[in-house]
């Protein structure tokens, strides 16, 4: 998981808009996306700032590994987010997680990958 996602996925768990995270660490809505899609890395005040906002380690916002609860998390945030679409949307979410793990399973073969993990 990059930095970016890991950002993401704690502004996401807070609920709060790229605007409204922006407010709070006093920089522009589009710092905040860029961060987030890892077009730009924060200067390491930031990081410490980020850090003791989000009450998580800056080290485990360094780190490229993704911790357990993190992962539980994530998917709390998918299931709570498919329970919430109308019937009709749920058979189109579940197409396309479909597709974005065929994506990545085509990816993982073509670098040599094959695991799964």
């Amino acid at each position: 998981m990059t930095l970016g996602e890991k950002l993401r996925h704690l502004r996401l768990k807070t609920k709060k808009t790229l605007h409204e995270q922006g407010r709070i660490l006093k920089v522009s809505m589009n710092s905040v996306y860029r961060c987030e899609h890892d077009i730009a890395v924060p200067r390491k005040s930031m990081l410490k700032k980020m850090a003791d906002h989000f009450e998580t380690p800056l080290d485990w916002l360094l780190s490229d590994i993704a911790a357990p609860s993190l992962a539980r998390d994530l998917e709390e945030t998918l299931l709570s987010i498919f329970r919430e679409l109308p019937d009709v949307l749920k058979h189109k979410a579940i197409k396309l997680i479909e597709v974005i793990h065929s994506e990545a399973k085509e990816k993982e073969l073509a670098n040599g990958n094959g695991n799964g993990n």
